[in-house]
């Protein structure tokens, strides 16, 4: 939480098998961050692990992922929503889940759009 609280950039990424807590921490750190008043998105690859998270949504609906993630260069839709990217803007943190499972150029495009 240190990380968070001292504004510091950076990637955290938590491994371990199924069972072990890893969405019961996620859930945790998220209760923590929104009980002090600031803005914690969270995403899923899958649906399915979407809804285990708490106000959990698909990183391809939230971001506005294309679904063809094989052009050159993949981007993010979200400057075409102002409430998207002003909420982004004030973002603490974005905790995704299954960061992994989806191809490699969806984390690269958000990246991108981060950065614009």
């Amino acid at each position: 939480m240190s990380v968070i609280e001292n504004k510091e950039d950076g990637v955290i990424f938590v491994n371990a098998l199924g069972g072990i807590g890893k969405t019961f921490l996620m859930n945790l750190i998220l209760a923590e961050i929104r009980l002090k008043g600031d803005i914690a998105v969270v995403v899923a690859s899958s649906g399915v692990a979407a809804t285990l998270l708490k106000g959990g949504r698909t990183a391809h609906s939230m971001f506005k992922l294309p679904l063809n993630l094989n052009s050159e260069e993949p981007f993010c839709n979200i400057v075409d929503n102002p409430g998207t990217s002003e909420l982004l803007k004030e973002t603490k943190v974005i905790i995704w889940d299954e960061c992994t499972m989806p191809n490699k150029k969806a984390p690269e495009a958000l990246h991108t759009a981060l950065q614009d």
